[in-house]
C-alpha cells in the first residue's frame, strides 16, 4: 500500500476538503485511481457530487474515450525525490509512494472549453 495526497482546488470541493485527502491505495495505483478514491470519499461523506453539472471529479477532469485530462484542467504531481511527475501525459502511470497531486479542475488555462463526456 502507498499514500497519495490529492488536493483539489475548486471552491465547492475545497470547502469539503480544505487540506485535500490522504488516500491509501494499492502499490500499482495511478492518478485515475486516486481520483476515483477521492470520488468514493465524496460519495461517502456527502452522497452527491457538489459541483453542478458533473457526476464526479473524474467526470469533471478526464476524457474517458481519449484517456486524457481535459485541456482546461491544471494538474501537477511531485514526490520529494522527484520534483515533477508527468501525470498529464501518462495518467495511468503508477505513482510513487507519498506522491502529492494538486488538481485544479478549471485551471486558469486559456484553452477552449471542452464539453465533458
Amino acid at each position: 500500500m502507498k499514500t497519495i495526497t490529492l488536493i483539489v482546488r475548486q471552491t465547492k470541493i475545497s470547502k469539503l476538503f480544505p487540506e485535500g485527502l490522504q488516500l491509501r491505495l494499492t502499490d500499482d495505483a495511478c492518478t485515475i485511481d486516486a481520483i476515483k478514491a477521492f470520488d468514493e470519499e465524496i460519495d461517502r461523506r456527502v452522497r452527491k457530487f457538489p459541483v453542478k453539472g458533473f457526476k464526479s471529479l473524474l467526470h469533471m477532469v478526464y476524457h474517458p474515450r481519449e484517456e486524457r485530462f481535459y485541456k482546461k484542467v491544471a494538474i501537477q504531481a511531485h514526490v520529494k525525490s522527484k520534483p515533477f511527475l508527468n501525470i498529464r501525459e501518462d495518467p495511468k502511470m503508477p505513482l510513487p509512494d507519498e506522491t502529492m497531486i494538486i488538481l485544479i479542475p478549471e485551471g486558469g488555462c486559456t484553452t477552449d472549453w471542452e464539453q465533458p463526456v
